[in-house]
C-alpha cells in the first residue's frame, strides 16, 4: 500500500519588516516587554497561526492535515517545517542553507 507524504518547509526572514508587527497577545503586557519579536513570533508559529499569517502558502484541502514538527531558530531567519508524518528528508532539496550546503559538500 502507498502512502501519501506530504512535507512542507517555509523559511521566515527573520529582520523582515512583514513581521515586525504584533502577533501574540500575551496576558500581562509587562510580560511581553521580556520577548524579543522573534521570539514572539516563534511562539506565533506553534500556536497554529502560521496559515492565518501566510494564507497564500497553504492549500486548505492538501495541507489540514500538516503539524508543525520542526523550528529552527537561526540568527538570519526562522525554519518551519511542516509533515503529516516524518520521514528522512532528502538535504539537497531543502530550503534551509545550512542543509543543503552540507549535501553540497558530499558531491
Amino acid at each position: 500500500m502507498n502512502t501519501f507524504t506530504h512535507q512542507k518547509e517555509i523559511l521566515l526572514v527573520a529582520n523582515a519588516g512583514f513581521f515586525s508587527r504584533n502577533w501574540v497577545k500575551r496576558n500581562a503586557a509587562e510580560a511581553d516587554k521580556n520577548f524579543t519579536q522573534k521570539e514572539k513570533l516563534i511562539d506565533a508559529c506553534w500556536n497554529g497561526l502560521v496559515p492565518e499569517i501566510l494564507p497564500e502558502c497553504f492549500n486548505v484541502n492538501n495541507d489540514s492535515a500538516l503539524t508543525l514538527c520542526d523550528v529552527t531558530d537561526t540568527s538570519a531567519f526562522i525554519g518551519l517545517e511542516f509533515w503529516n508524518f516524518e520521514l528522512e528528508k532528502e538535504g539537497e532539496f531543502s530550503l534551509n542553507p545550512f542543509i543543503f550546503m552540507e549535501e553540497k559538500e558530499y558531491n
